[in-house]
Order: structure tokens, then C-alpha cells, then sequence
């Protein structure tokens, strides 16, 4: 087929699908958004990259090749060199290099890929790449957990589609909790995304960050998202501590973020729970550390295609 090239005014995004027996690559415009597009798969797995540094460059690339590995053999089940992540690599960087070069955009903004994986067939969605103009969010918080939070399991993505109905500006996500009423009650993640509080614990160290520790939910309760390693990656780095445990205190928390492929890390201004709202520090020294950090490893931690 012939490849096109497309701009931002004329589509939503750009989708291609790869069959694996054959290697035909179809590519066309769609007006689906990145929701729309993985709700549109059925059994299977996904993940969600990002492209940094004004779009040619993947943030991460290892790790989202290595949960493609680990996510078909815990869901799909097949084994040998498809749970090799090189498997993927001379599977999905051709592709993620024609995607990029047809989806040209007028700007410089960066790109979502979204890559949904069946037994038989990659598809491939690129969409331009937004952020909330405010640089900081809501976040609500509700009763349940994940099953096998582990895998990037496909069925998540159909299991969660009612509670996205709650995410309306300014929440930008929607976190799974225990029940407030619960003696110990704990926050675990959002539907998309990592959660994690600060605490502080000191006042006269310096710099400033160095006063708050981390909270983060056990990894074994979560899904280990690749921001989330990251920004666990910083904090042994720039030792601070990393306490694995997410009791809902907001008499103690002093600030919060969200961190996904597309948020990176995002400031959490205000919690809603049933029982009311918790202000948070949305310019929480570590917060701030932690995202201009974050950011600072954008082209050292990103792979060009």
C-alpha cells in the first residue's frame, strides 16, 4: 500500500495494523480517540508509549518492549521467542517508524502509540499528545482493586470503562481504594496511571525535598507502570525514602502525583472521596523534584526511531 502522509486537521489519528503470519501492514485515518481505539479491542494486551523531545524519540522503549513480553505470556500464554522482547523490537519499531513519519504534524508536539497485541495481529494507533493546561489535577477516589494488576490485559480496559465516566475536567483520573470506612484503608492506583503521596518527615535539610518521604502502594498490588520505575529508579538515585505502604491519611500527606506514559508525572491539587474533598500540595517540594527529574531523562532514557 502506498503510505500517505497525514496532518493533525485531517484525522484524530493514524491506525496501523500489522498481521504477524504475513507482515501486510494496512494504515488508515481515524477519528477514534486513544479510549475509543482500546475499548475497540477484544481479548489480548497493550501498552502505551510516548514519544519525547519533539517526536522522534520513544521514552522508555525497553520497558514497554520487555511488558509486551511479560504481559503475552501471562495472558496469551504462548511461549518461546514471543516473550522475547527483541521478538518485539523487529516487530514494533518499523512500525512505529512509518506510523511516525505518515502522522506529521504541523507542530512539534509529542505522540501517544498505543499498541494492542492479539495472537494474530498488532494494531497501532498514533494521536497527538495532550497535557492539562494547568499542570496539575484532581483525582477521585473509589472502592476496588485490580485482578492480576500485573499484566496489561486487555479486559482491564472494558472492566474500567464505566468508572472513566467519573474522570470530568478538573479530575484527570480516577484512583482504586478501599472503602473509607475501612479500619486501615489503602489506596493502590488509578485506572490508568500510578499513585503515590509524600509525607514529610523533617524540616531542616536541604534541598527542600529531601524533608518528605515517598508512598507508594506495594508492588506487588499494582501494576509497575514504566513512570513508576522510573521515578523509583530517582529516588534510589537521590535517596529518598520509598515507603510501600498507602494508608489514606490525608491529615499527614502533604502532596500526591499521578504517573502514566502520557502524564509523566502530574501534580494532584485535590482528592474527592464520598465523604468530601482533601486539599494537596500541588507545588509539593519532592512532587516538583520528582517531575523535573522525570522530565530531565527524557532524551538519556529514550530510544530515536
Amino acid at each position: 500500500m502506498t503510505k500517505t502522509t497525514m496532518r493533525a486537521t485531517d484525522a484524530k489519528s493514524l491506525i496501523l495494523s500489522l498481521d504477524i503470519k504475513t507482515k501486510k501492514v494496512t494504515e488508515q485515518t481515524s477519528a477514534m480517540n486513544a479510549k475509543e481505539f482500546m475499548l475497540s479491542g477484544g481479548q489480548g494486551i497493550y501498552t502505551a508509549m510516548r514519544t519525547v523531545c519533539g517526536g522522534r524519540r520513544v521514552f522508555l522503549l525497553d520497558d514497554h518492549l520487555q511488558r509486551l513480553s511479560n504481559s503475552h505470556r501471562m495472558v496469551l500464554g504462548s511461549g518461546g521467542h514471543r516473550c522475547d522482547a527483541e521478538y518485539w523490537r523487529n516487530l514494533l519499531v518499523p512500525l512505529i517508524r512509518r506510523g511516525l513519519d505518515s502522522f506529521r504534524e504541523i507542530s512539534d508536539e509529542d505522540r501517544k502509540i498505543t499498541v494492542l497485541v492479539d495472537n494474530d495481529h498488532i494494531s497501532l494507533q498514533l494521536t497527538s499528545l495532550g497535557a492539562p493546561r494547568e499542570g496539575y489535577c484532581w483525582v477521585r477516589f473509589v472502592h476496588g482493586r485490580r485482578e492480576n494488576p500485573e499484566a496489561k490485559d486487555l479486559q482491564w480496559v472494558h472492566a474500567r470503562e464505566k468508572l472513566e465516566e467519573l474522570i470530568v475536567p478538573p479530575i484527570n483520573e480516577v484512583v482504586l481504594a478501599d472503602p473509607e470506612d475501612s479500619s486501615g484503608a489503602r489506596a493502590y492506583e488509578g485506572l490508568s496511571s500510578n499513585f503515590f503521596a509524600t509525607r514529610r518527615i523533617s524540616s531542616d535539610k536541604k534541598p527542600d525535598y529531601a524533608n518528605f518521604e515517598l508512598l507508594s502502594a506495594p508492588l506487588d498490588s499494582v501494576l509497575l507502570g514504566t513512570i513508576m520505575k522510573l521515578v523509583l529508579r530517582i529516588c534510589e538515585r537521590d535517596c529518598i525514602r520509598v515507603v510501600y505502604d498507602l494508608s489514606v491519611d490525608f491529615g499527614r500527606w502533604n502532596g500526591a502525583f499521578v504517573s502514566s506514559t502520557s502524564r509523566l508525572v502530574l501534580p494532584v491539587s485535590k482528592v474527592i472521596t464520598d465523604l468530601g474533598e482533601h486539599p494537596l500540595d500541588k507545588s509539593d517540594p519532592l512532587v516538583l523534584h520528582l517531575l523535573e527529574s522525570v522530565k530531565g531523562l527524557a532524551r538519556e532514557q529514550s530510544t530515536e526511531i
